[in-house]
């Protein structure tokens, strides 16, 4: 895949204002080293380093070990710690959940690639066509019509359904791990840290899919142009009727 023309084209057909992102989980510290220009973030969380990807392109392929990532949504929903008890049985909700029962079911919900064991050392995040590495999710964060547009593209193919379980909680990160573990396409509302941490806007959705649906969803796009180009195109063929007083009356057209 050629990345920096999938993301111009992501981008032409969504009518984006900021990039597409590119996530990649690593099993090895030392692979994140390895990365030419890779700024190493300490005291970070994937939200804050998919802001710098979004808003500083030529400073922001990111890159954080396990140890520099300060949420433990993030670090639990990526793999990159097994997941602790205290957040298994839904305790760090409590802010969010009426009680534990209803934070561990919360937390059931959320896609957690750790709640087995570790999986990841490092997380890198990118924008999209700078991209140093072969994504394992594609992210990009858009308006709820520029969602509507991607879903239709996703769509086209096979008529796809997008299934997404919504919960307020650790958004981006469960996004991630959802379309990774099941290879698909996910749309969720950015949680209160993405709009904390993340500088998220109030009127952005996110889409988070997995990178071997990124061919499916350029044809998709491409296909579905000519009947759901973005911005959408309002009906007009129809007759306006304007109250009578605003209307120019027959004497001011010069009729008798």
């Amino acid at each position: 895949m050629d990345w920096k023309k999938a993301s111009t084209s992501i981008k032409r057909h969504l009518n984006l204002a900021t990039d597409p992102v590119a996530v990649k989980m690593l099993n090895s510290t030392l692979k994140m080293m390895d990365i030419k220009g890779l700024r190493q973030l300490r005291d970070t969380a994937p939200c804050h380093m998919a802001t710098w990807a979004r808003y500083y392109r030529e400073e922001g392929v990111v890159g954080a070990s396990a140890e520099g990532m300060k949420c433990v949504w993030g670090a639990a929903c990526l793999g990159m710690i097994k997941s602790p008890e205290r957040f298994k049985e839904g305790y760090v909700t409590m802010p969010f959940a009426k009680d534990a029962a209803a934070g561990k079911h919360m937390v059931g919900a959320l896609g957690v690639l750790g709640d087995e064991k570790k999986l990841f050392d490092a997380l890198v995040i990118a924008p999209l066509d700078l991209t140093p590495l072969e994504p394992d999710v594609v992210v990009i964060y858009l308006t709820p019509g520029q969602a509507l547009r991607l879903v239709i593209a996703y769509a086209h193919e096979k008529g796809e359904e997008v299934r997404s379980t919504i919960t307020g909680q650790a958004s981006l990160c469960s996004s991630v791990a959802h379309a990774y573990r099941e290879r698909s396409m996910v749309v969720d509302i950015p949680c209160i840290g993405d709009r904390r941490y993340g500088l998220v806007q109030d009127q952005e959705m996110l889409v988070a899919f997995h990178a071997s649906r990124t061919e499916q969803i350029l044809e998709g796009l491409r296909a579905t142009e000519g009947f759901s180009s973005h911005p959408f195109r309002p009906f007009v063929q129809w007759q306006v009727i304007f109250p009578p007083d605003m209307e120019p009356r027959r004497t001011e057209l010069g009729w008798e």
